[in-house]
């Protein structure tokens, strides 16, 4: 008499064989399932890096095309004149965007997000000190004062036209080159700091060479002091 052992089984070979199919087909859904998820995560960080390229694009070139240092100049000349004349501020509302996606910025890269929110940050900064502006009674204020106030505030949408341009520069070095584009971008500005310090620390070598240089030419009646 014949025994089946069980891997001679015909239903233990059926029902390994169904088990390996079961589990085959989990690892397959899983991976398809992993493929869907990132290629949906990856779109998801091109609408969300496309969507605030285009929101600072917009403001940016708006405040470059203000010439504010210029404006900026000419206002404070008023203020300095006295009579209670203070420029109108207008509110400023340019992060609609950033405001309706901010629970996704997580999805970017870090080298990316942290120039945004340095920009969108300097946003914040100005719609408050817009806010005290307003509020400013100008029958009350010395007009020297009030020509500082101002010229910090010009000051601060400058320096938002740069947060802006860097902003914009690791978004666009993301969306075209991921990454790796990212790095070398950072390389880069690493190394361009890098090189201005060593010629400011050169410039001041120099300059301190030559005072004291100066300092002990008996000509300059200081020797040996």
């Amino acid at each position: 008499m014949t025994f089946a052992t069980p891997l001679t089984d015909p239903r233990v070979v059926a029902a390994m064989i169904g088990g390996a199919v079961v589990a085959g087909g989990w690892v397959v859904t899983h991976l398809l399932s992993a493929r869907r998820d990132r290629a949906a995560r990856a779109e998801r960080v091109r609408d969300v890096q496309g969507a605030l390229y285009a929101e600072i694009r917009v403001h940016v070139a708006t405040l470059k095309g203000q010439n504010l240092r210029r404006y900026g100049t000419e206002m404070e000349a008023l203020i300095l004149k006295g009579g209670g004349f203070f420029p109108v501020i207008p509110t400023e509302h340019n992060d609609r965007l950033f405001s309706a996606i901010v629970e996704d910025i997580h999805v970017l890269p870090f080298r990316v997000v942290d120039p945004v929110v340095r920009y969108y940050s300097q946003l914040a900064t100005i719609a408050a000190m817009i806010a005290d502006l307003r509020k400013l009674r100008m029958d009350r204020l010395d007009p020297a004062r009030a020509a500082r106030m101002y010229r910090h505030y010009i000051e601060m949408k400058i320096e938002a036209i740069e947060l802006g341009d860097e902003a914009m520069t690791f978004l666009q070095a993301h969306l075209t080159g991921g990454n790796e584009a990212v790095a070398r971008l950072v390389d880069s500005q690493q190394e361009a700091r890098l090189a201005e310090t060593k010629a400011g620390v050169t410039t001041w070598i120099e300059t301190e060479k030559s005072r004291l240089s100066a300092g002990n030419n008996p000509a300059s009646g200081r020797f040996g002091q």
